[in-house]
């Protein structure tokens, strides 16, 4: 059971292959769909109001599903979340996955200001890969830490899955920050604030430890060194 969802929120719906290609991509990409993807299940989705709906002039979460991709290949994962996040207009989840390892898709979108009946994916990752029978810390993490229990804001489906998001981000990225895991076990997810204020600066912190090691001339190193130790100040402080 995917993070423990409740079943009133179960689908198990298997898409069609035909559903799940659209017509006008190119033939070679087609062609690698076909040869990555074995089968694919809409598991769950959350749907009604007892988390209640976000819909305005930026966002339109009436619903957050999560999909079981079964892949030929794992080294196809990346690919296909990417291609599928900007298909799927809905706040999803992708679990991608075959016979030994599974990683997990996440990313978020607002609505197209030119087109409100098209989505704008603004950001996304993929997880680590972790076996998909054998155990494993970092996936027990994960799952435990994603759990629906766990998830603290249900003020509307636009914080709950943004901090679906932050939670698989921390553990994604626990690397780039000492103190990011400590994040899990603060009192900071029930504002929306605080959460928008610690994910930018996880971001520029992964983003300027890696210009810092690209960075060439001295005088661009001690920038970037500078605005990294900001932003771990910034952090230390939330």
């Amino acid at each position: 059971m995917m993070f423990n969802l409740p079943e009133k929120y179960k689908v198990g719906k298997k898409v069609p292959m035909k559903d799940l290609i659209p017509k006008e991509f190119k033939p070679d990409i087609k062609k690698k769909i076909k040869e990555s993807v074995k089968g694919v299940t809409l598991s769950y989705q959350i749907m009604g109001e007892d988390i209640p709906s976000l819909v305005n002039d930026e966002y339109n979460f009436q619903v957050i599903q999560f999909y079981d991709f079964e892949l030929t290949d794992i080294k196809k994962a990346v690919f296909i979340a990417n291609l599928y996040q900007e298909i799927i207009k809905s706040a999803c989840v992708l679990r991608l996955h075959n016979a030994s390892s599974e990683a997990y898709s996440f990313a978020l979108k607002r609505l197209n200001q030119n087109d409100n009946t098209q989505i704008v994916v603004t950001d996304k990752f993929v997880t680590a890969l972790y076996p998909t029978a054998l155990p494993n810390s970092d996936k027990n993490t994960l799952l435990r830490e994603l759990a629906y229990d766990n998830i603290k804001n249900h003020d509307n489906k636009g914080a709950f899955y943004f901090e679906i998001f932050l939670r698989a981000y921390i553990l994604t990225n626990d690397k780039v920050y000492a103190g990011a895991k400590s994040f899990l076990s603060k009192p900071i997810w029930y504002s929306m604030n605080k959460l928008k204020e610690v994910y930018p600066l996880l971001c520029n912190l992964a983003s300027n430890k890696e210009k810092v090691q690209k960075a060439v001339s001295n005088s661009e190193k001690m920038k970037l060194n500078q605005e990294i130790r900001q932003a771990i100040s910034e952090l230390d402080k939330i």
